[in-house]
């Protein structure tokens, strides 16, 4: 994991501003710096959205699957809890992403003024 170069706190690899100190983390050329920005926000848009596909496919399985396993009494119905569970993980982690996408949005709106 990289290392903020002005406080030398922990940060992640798509970050574009120092969530602690708020400095820039990747130089000084403003349309270059708005151009990455934007890049990081559509990826962890992009990511968000897959957490979310998986977070339906899971709870789909689950449901569907766990129910009909269920209904038919086999134990292997439970393991639609599993799934259900897989479903709250990946919601959260979705969610998780949209929070990182805002706080990037808010940094643009403040970069661009």
């Amino acid at each position: 994991m990289p290392y903020c170069q002005h406080c030398g706190k922990k940060i992640d690899e798509d970050d574009v501003f120092c969530p602690e100190c708020g400095e820039s983390l990747v130089g000084t050329d403003r349309e270059w710096q708005e151009f990455k920005l934007r890049d990081t926000i559509d990826r962890v848009k992009r990511k968000a959205d897959a957490y979310v596909a998986l977070a339906a496919v899971s709870a789909t399985l689950g449901v569907v699957v766990g129910g009909a396993l269920c209904i038919a009494s086999s134990p292997f119905g439970l393991f639609g809890i599993a799934f259900v569970c897989f479903a709250v993980g990946f919601a959260t982690s979705a969610r998780r992403q949209d929070n990182k996408a805002e706080n990037l949005g808010e940094w643009l709106r403040r970069f661009t003024g």
